[in-house]
């Protein structure tokens, strides 16, 4: 299966059916943006870095990232500020490799 063909609705809808290579290919489609924003935020590679990882473990462990009306690609972007908000008020977080 092509899932670099395949429209965000259905990675999210594979991702749910706990298809690992579509969680794969939504990371490779989104983590850029992920990263950039968290980046902007907390201002420390590392922590960036974190915020990729625990959006798209949470994508992962809810079925797919919560939509709420939006964009696959905006629900993922505003995950991202928001656990790179929490970061960047809690530095201890960032050392200790949690961003929730």
């Amino acid at each position: 299966m092509g899932y670099d063909r395949l429209s965000d609705e259905r990675l999210v809808q594979s991702i749910g059916r706990r298809d690992a290579a579509a969680l794969a290919a939504l990371y490779d489609r989104y983590a850029p943006r992920v990263h950039a924003v968290a980046l902007l935020i907390t201002r420390e590679a590392d922590a960036a870095a974190t915020v990729v990882e625990a959006v798209f473990w949470e994508c992962w462990r809810g079925g797919g990232p919560a939509a709420d009306g939006r964009s696959v690609g905006h629900s993922l972007t505003l995950a991202a500020r928001r656990m790179a908000e929490r970061m960047a008020a809690d530095p201890q977080a960032s050392r200790n490799g949690r961003a929730d």
